[in-house]
Formats: C-alpha cells, sequence, structure tokens
C-alpha cells in the first residue's frame, strides 16, 4: 500500500514539474518524452514484480473485475416487466 501512495505522489510531482516547465518553455518535447517512459518503465516493472510476488491476489482481482463487466454488459431480462 505504501508503493502505491509513492507512485502516486511521485506521478503527481512529476505531472506538476512537466506542466511547469511546458509553461516556462523549459522543455523539449525529447525531455518529456523521455520522462514519461522513464516512469512508465518504472510502473511496469513494479506491476510485473508485485504479480510475481502476489499471483492469486491478482487472478482474484481480475476475476472479479471480469465478473462485474460482465454483469454489466449482460442484456436485461425483461421477466419483471410483467
Amino acid at each position: 500500500m505504501e508503493n502505491e501512495e509513492t507512485s502516486g505522489s511521485d506521478l503527481q510531482s512529476l505531472t506538476s514539474q512537466i506542466q511547469e516547465g511546458i509553461r516556462s518553455g523549459k522543455y523539449s518535447w525529447r525531455e518529456i518524452q523521455n520522462a514519461v517512459m522513464t516512469k512508465t518503465k518504472y510502473a511496469a516493472e513494479t506491476t510485473d514484480q508485485y504479480v510475481h510476488e502476489n499471483p492469486w491476489k491478482v487472478v482474484g482481482i481480475a476475476a472479479g473485475l471480469g465478473l462485474v463487466i460482465g454483469l454489466l454488459m449482460a442484456p436485461r431480462s425483461n421477466r419483471f416487466d410483467e
């Protein structure tokens, strides 16, 4: 949980830095692209590590999300309209 909060605050900080840099003309497009790629790679590595450490938890979360999405997308029955 602490890792998720740290990643969220890091992302917020990066977003603020990029917005300020764009406003002041401080960063070039390439620098912004490199910063985003670095953070994306870090997020992918962190996710991969979490999945390897907690495979059954991830399977449960995926199954739960699949069930919810399936229920939301299922056609509604009209048998209660009678």
